[in-house]
């Protein structure tokens, strides 16, 4: 509720003749000074009556309402203890059911789970005479509704049914296995009687909500037997021709009659989890993962992109939609839906597409269009310039370890200042190109903020714009502070011509503290086709007071190519000393130390020479190699003018997962990992704690808490960029580096998500929720 200021609330008479003494307004300023402590004060106040409710509460009353209802205290994520003891009362009544301790496990870890009684899954002889009833109380093969993609209790495995077969080893697999007599540990799947598996689906599913695929071929086939498509079109879901691999969104189950008697529903279905897509269960599932609508091209902006709650969504043009006829006697066009191999679709599939048929490759993010007529083709793809161009657009979801680098989320920005510019990107109300937003920068009389209000490819060239060429390069010239940023739900994605270069307009007006620039959410990539000079970083130059790269990705390269390989890698950021001026007289000018600072973002290798100061937080610095990688002479953090014999910038981290070498003049932090060798020249200053070293004759300042290898092993999910498991810990990582880290947490860059909590948390309540006799086994799918 808005306040009244309390100037505002004097008579008119003081308010005029404060504005009329010398000088004006002394009340005003005096009552100003007051306004400070009595508003928050007013707030404290308003605040009482909130915490008296778990959704309202601030954080540090929630151990005190957990006190009044006799509820053990926890630690961790604030939002998962608030969710413990919002449902305590509620789950202490269903305790010893099934459906609390899913609801538990999801209160306290945040992630997709499924509970699983593994008796149900031991294989037993039945008596004859009294088979055991399915859900309903008929025999296993009595239900009407029965179908060959079911398999009851008793049932054998349908060899034949890809669909089902795909559920075998994953928390919903139906079949009947002997027991597992092994010692029950976690992270492991044993049947056994007493055994309750809780399912955990760790891996956060991000949701791009409009892209354009990359349109790779279309092809004549001739003419065909009947029901087979004569035209093909290859598209890659990834812009950028990335192999991706397609991951479904959580919802809900639906009520069952087997489930709580038809009153509560399942948290999780087969179809319906934040995990990979299988492609054998898109033939005869496909509605569960992937839906296909039309949108309407002639309308500026483009209309029609209502996202659907599956894993991907396609939007064909509405002008598309007079050509598909069926043939007799069908009455609609139904396209049909098929999970393939589609790495190698130069050399043609097995099975020949059909009319109508859409292909996918969930594990690599191709799809493979079967039309009819060459009308229908062009529709889809058309040439533009000489180059083909999907019409059609897609909406689809990945999987990532949690929010660091650029990802389709929900973002608050604060009101901009008065003076501040605003220029929109994007198909919006008064939206333009980035090329165009980003001219005029030198003649800026205020702040000026970039905002890009989709999630498609931008190129930039800093040759097109006016007035960049100085220094013999291509500069931003900047007069005013510049943010460059994506709206909420979006990752647009830059694709650079050049090196994105950033100087002050003149090297004698900057101060300590401006100009700076800020780049948020933002997935920046080299553009091979410009082509972009080999070898080169993303970003070369910094001379302006301040850089910060919040949410980002600056494409590290080293991705998985469809054949196996690994592609080139590519540095983020190469900054050497003299600020890239070609004037000395602009270097004694120029009084900042620039302060670079990224934070929860992913980025390639990081030349920085001592002139600068590097702050990284909750971030990933990838050079490409990993702890079991010989050393090849690349430096995740190094100087960018000798790297091997001079020394990078003083370094200051909090939470760092870095995959190379690192050597620096000086450094600070704690919990860093560090799969190569670590030196630091000033090593009689500065302290590191909770880190974890590779051992590989690191020179280091004073160190506590660290721990090395090979004593303390790490392992990641994969160590390559754009997995979905990308630098996450495995679960068979030294207890010291999950654990121990900073917050009795997890070392690197996910440490700030406290899943060690979470994990603590959930066997804790474990404990006290399980009935007597049942063992859980807690394990984590991704």
């Amino acid at each position: 509720m808005n306040r009244v200021p309390l100037f505002e609330r004097l008579p008119e008479i003081y308010r005029t003749r404060d504005a009329e003494v010398t000088p004006a307004n002394q009340l005003r300023a005096y009552l100003g000074a007051v306004e400070g402590p009595f508003e928050a004060l007013h707030r404290h106040i308003a605040q009482l009556y909130e915490d008296l409710f778990i959704d309202t509460c601030d954080d540090w009353v929630i151990p005190y309402l957990a006190d009044l209802l006799g509820t053990t205290h926890l630690k961790g994520d604030p939002r998962t203890l608030r969710a413990d003891v919002a449902d305590t009362i509620a789950l202490r009544r269903r305790k010893g059911t099934l459906g609390a301790i899913e609801r538990l496990a999801v209160n306290l870890t945040g992630w997709a789970c499924r509970g699983v009684e593994l008796r149900e899954n031991l294989g037993w002889t039945q008596h004859l005479n009294h088979p055991r009833p399915d859900a309903g109380g008929l025999p296993p093969y009595g239900s009407p509704a029965l179908t060959r993609f079911e398999v009851p209790r008793g049932g054998t495995a349908p060899i034949r049914e890809p669909a089902t077969l795909a559920l075998l080893g994953t928390p919903f697999d139906p079949f009947a296995s002997s027991a597992d007599v092994k010692p029950a540990v976690d992270d492991q799947r044993h049947l056994n009687l007493p055994n309750l598996a809780i399912f955990l689906w760790r891996l956060a599913a991000y949701r791009l909500p409009r892209v354009t695929p990359l349109a790779k071929g279309r092809i004549d086939l001739g003419p065909q037997p009947a029901g087979l498509a004569r035209f093909v079109l290859r598209l890659d879901l990834h812009p950028l021709d990335i192999p991706v691999r397609l991951f479904n969104t959580s919802r809900p189950g639906f009520l069952r009659a087997a489930t709580s008697g038809g009153l509560v529903a399942p948290l999780t279905e087969a179809d319906a989890v934040p995990g990979p897509l299988l492609d054998a269960r898109l033939a005869s599932h496909g509605d569960a993962y992937v839906q296909l609508d039309f949108y309407d091209p002639a309308q500026t902006p483009p209309s029609g992109f209502d996202l659907g709650d599956v894993g991907l969504h396609l939007f064909m043009p509405q002008d598309l939609a007079p050509l598909l006829v069926p043939p007799a006697p069908q009455d609609q066009w139904r396209w049909l839906l098929r999970g393939d191999n589609l790495c190698a679709w130069e050399t043609g599939l097995r099975r020949p597409a059909g009319i109508g048929e859409i292909i996918i490759d969930p594990d690599i993010g191709r799809l493979l269009v079967g039309l009819e007529t060459a009308d229908q083709a062009d529709r889809l793809l058309a040439p533009v310039d000489g180059t083909l161009v999907s019409r059609m657009q897609a909406s689809f979801t990945y999987g990532a370890t949690g929010p660091v680098g650029a990802h389709p989320q929900s973002r608050h920005f604060p009101a901009p200042p008065a003076d501040a510019e605003v220029r929109h990107v994007g198909a919006v109300t008064g939206g333009t190109s980035l090329q165009e937003a980003l001219e005029g920068l030198e003649n800026a009389t205020g702040p000026v903020i970039v905002e890009i209000h989709d999630s498609l490819v931008h190129p930039l060239d800093l040759a097109g714009l006016t007035g960049t060429a100085v220094d013999g390069t291509h500069s931003l010239r900047l007069a005013q502070s510049l943010t460059l940023r994506a709206a909420g739900g979006h990752r647009p994605i830059l694709l650079l011509a050049r090196p994105l270069s950033l100087r002050v307009l003149d090297a004698g007006s900057a101060t300590p503290f401006s100009p700076g620039v800020r780049l948020e959410g933002l997935y920046l990539a080299a553009d091979e086709a410009a082509p972009f000079p080999p070898g080169q970083a993303l970003i070369d130059r910094v001379a302006v007071a301040r850089l910060e790269l919040v949410g980002c990705t600056l494409a590290p390269g080293g991705h998985s190519l469809r054949d196996g390989t690994r592609a080139p890698m590519q540095p983020g950021l190469r900054l050497a000393d003299g600020y890239g001026f070609s004037d000395p007289d602009d270097i004694e000018a120029f009084v900042p130390t620039p302060d670079i600072l990224i934070q929860r973002s992913i980025t390639g290798s990081l030349a920085v020479d001592p002139r600068y100061r590097l702050d990284i937080q909750d971030s990933v610095v990838d050079a490409g190699l990993g702890f079991d990688d010989a050393p090849s002479g690349r430096y995740a953090i190094a100087a960018a003018s000798d790297p091997a014999n001079a020394w990078g910038a003083a370094l200051d981290f909090q939470g760092l997962t870095c995959f190379g070498p690192v050597r620096v003049a000086a450094v600070g932090g704690l919990g860093g990992i560090f799969s190569q060798r670590f030196e630091v020249l000033d090593d009689q200053h500065g302290c590191i704690k909770w880190s974890a070293f590779s051992g590989a004759a690191d020179r280091l300042p004073a160190n506590h808490f660290c721990v090395h290898a090979p004593d303390a092993r790490v392992y990641f999910t994969s160590e390559r960029f754009n997995d979905p498991g990308y630098a996450q810990l495995q679960r068979e990582t030294d207890r010291r580096v999950r654990e121990l880290g900073p917050d009795d947490d997890a070392m690197g860059a996910f440490g700030f998500l406290l899943e060690a909590h979470k994990w603590t948390n959930l066997h804790v309540r474990l404990r006290e929720f399980m009935p007597v006799g049942v063992r859980p086994l807690v394990v984590p799918v991704t």
